[in-house]
């Protein structure tokens, strides 16, 4: 019963985090990519940065709720590096892109961080460790494939150097989440 709640609880959060993280294209993104930028930077500064606040978030969160040491662990590195990444993504933009850089969590994500703030105890460390697991998948499948396809050399190399980082990342929240 336990696992099937777990699958149940995972597939749920799988649905929804992509469309919390991919959000609808904003004006400014429209405005980008009319001026001259290309959608496919636009968009790969958009998700990793909406994906970077969201794991910043709620790995703040999961240090002041969790009591389970490697929750805590876990949080503490995602959040860490959740934050350089966005540093250096914002960097980059800055310097080669100039696409829009989220600055905040869009309303899919602050709601899904608002559910998680619901939570204590067990349930909350499965259910963050849940949503820590689709979006380092996520980020993998982004940066691997911005990695391999992507318009700015110097985001290219970033996310294709990064995107090894992820697919670590994605098999330390499923042992993480296994020894809930």
């Amino acid at each position: 019963m336990k696992k099937s709640s777990l699958l149940a609880g995972a597939m749920a959060i799988g649905l929804i985090l992509p469309g919390i993280v991919l959000g609808a294209p904003s004006a400014a993104n429209a405005q980008s990519v009319a001026s001259g930028q290309t959608g496919g930077s636009v968009a790969f500064v958009r998700d990793a940065g909406h994906t970077a606040l969201f794991e910043i978030q709620t790995g703040q969160l999961a240090l002041e709720r969790s009591q389970h040491p490697g929750v805590r662990a876990y949080a503490a590195q995602t959040v860490k590096n959740a934050s350089e990444m966005l540093n250096r993504v914002k960097f980059i933009n800055e310097s080669n892109v100039s696409a829009p850089m989220p600055s905040r969590l869009n309303d899919n994500e602050q709601g899904a961080l608002n559910r998680l703030a619901g939570l204590n105890g067990p349930e909350f460390d499965r259910e963050y460790m849940s949503s820590q697991i689709t979006a380092s998948d996520f980020l993998a499948v982004t940066f691997r494939t911005y990695g391999a396809t992507g318009e700015s050399e110097t985001l290219r190399l970033y996310a294709a150097k990064g995107a090894t980082d992820y697919d670590k990342q994605a098999p330390d929240a499923r042992v993480a989440m296994g020894a809930l």
